[in-house]
């Protein structure tokens, strides 16, 4: 059975994760995170991390946007031992700290609690997780 559950772990992370077709412009995801060298400087704290977004000013995205982070998941139906279909989950919020047309870098601003995620997901942001504006 943990095979099983490596196998459908794999396939979340590269089958069904993937980034969005290019004909679907509302569909827009993390592709990279970036976080600089913590040097050990006493006082500095650790530097942030920084997620890049395929949306920009073209799109909407502004400097000081709210960005929604959701994560699909697979879901496995254990009587006919088939994926059954994805479902959305709400992870986090970023704030756009650079925008231009494109293209959008954020930082976190909140992590959804584990009382408001319908089931144990990792609470880091990641790349291929799906981003909306928040309203």
């Amino acid at each position: 059975m943990r095979w099983l559950w490596m196998i459908v772990s794999w396939a979340l992370v590269w089958g069904i994760l993937g980034l969005p077709k290019s004909g679907n412009a509302s569909e827009y995801v993390v592709y990279s995170v970036y976080r600089a060298l913590d040097l050990g400087n006493p006082g500095e704290g650790r530097p942030p991390k920084e997620y890049f977004v395929n949306a920009g000013t073209t799109e909407g995205v502004q400097k000081g946007a709210i960005l929604q982070v959701f994560r699909k998941s697979a879901t496995y139906d254990l009587l006919t031992e088939k994926l059954y279909k994805d479902v959305t989950i709400p992870v986090a919020r970023l704030k756009v700290i650079h925008s231009e047309s494109g293209a959008a870098v954020a930082r976190l601003e909140s992590v959804l609690a584990i009382e408001q995620r319908p089931f144990v997901t990792s609470g880091d942001v990641m790349i291929g997780d799906i981003v909306r504006l928040s309203q």
